[in-house]
């Protein structure tokens, strides 16, 4: 049976690491990047768009375990195993947070083709409004968990003969940025005052990261 207790104790996040979880890990990476970016930005159906929202969490946990099975041979230690726990968190937490924005939307399209009146229409938005700032707090929440997590295991990197400290700071200083700029603007979000948004760049360390995991193996030596 899976605990939690695998997750913080070594021997236990050990036993889940290998070549093939380390592959399947990174995989699962590319495809939930590719799901959440698909649903954001392509003009898909509305039934395939929310199922590729709903894969994204989900996927992004699996990725976790992916990423410290590349790193665990070297690496290993209180960084990456909280690293881990913490990303695996932001992925539940963006999966609740996903099926909030995506169900609230569907029923405000309910309520406004239901409407009779702009009034109940006014009513309607207003009220979604008021719920949606449900999961607009819950972004930062995810925004925390994640590059907490990323942070932490940007530290395992620096040490890691895989990856080193270029791709370590790279990831320590994105996630910093992203988790400073949160809480400065904080309930709002960096986007809705004139700040940059600096989730799309910490994406694509990680994308970066699941790619060289595919394609460089899993010999430590070899990527030096």
């Amino acid at each position: 049976m899976f605990s939690f207790e695998l997750l913080t104790n070594s021997d236990g996040l050990n036993m889940l690491a290998s070549p093939r979880e380390e592959r399947i890990g990174a995989w699962a990476g590319v495809v939930a990047l590719l799901c959440y970016f698909s649903a954001a930005f392509l003009p898909l159906p509305d039934e395939f768009g929310r199922l590729l929202g709903f894969s994204f969490g989900p996927l992004f946990i699996v990725s976790f375990l992916g990423i410290h099975a590349a790193l665990n041979g070297d690496a290993d230690g209180i960084a990456l195993r909280v690293g881990v726990i913490f990303g695996v968190i932001a992925g539940a937490v963006v999966t609740t947070l996903l099926t909030i924005q995506i169900g609230n939307q569907m029923w405000l399209d309910q309520a406004i083709t239901t409407s009779v009146g702009a009034e109940e229409v006014a009513a309607a938005q207003m009220l979604w409004e008021a719920v949606n700032r449900v999961q607009a707090l819950m972004d930062v929440s995810w925004d925390i968990f994640l590059s907490s997590g990323a942070a932490l295991i940007g530290v395992s990197m620096v040490s890691s003969a895989r990856f080193g400290p270029l791709w370590g700071w790279l990831g320590i200083l994105s996630a910093l940025l992203l988790l400073t700029l949160n809480l400065y603007t904080f309930p709002r979000g960096p986007a809705y005052v004139g700040l940059v948004d600096v989730g799309p760049i910490l994406a694509l360390w990680f994308g970066a990261v699941y790619v060289r995991i595919i394609l460089f193996g899993t010999a430590p030596e070899t990527h030096r």
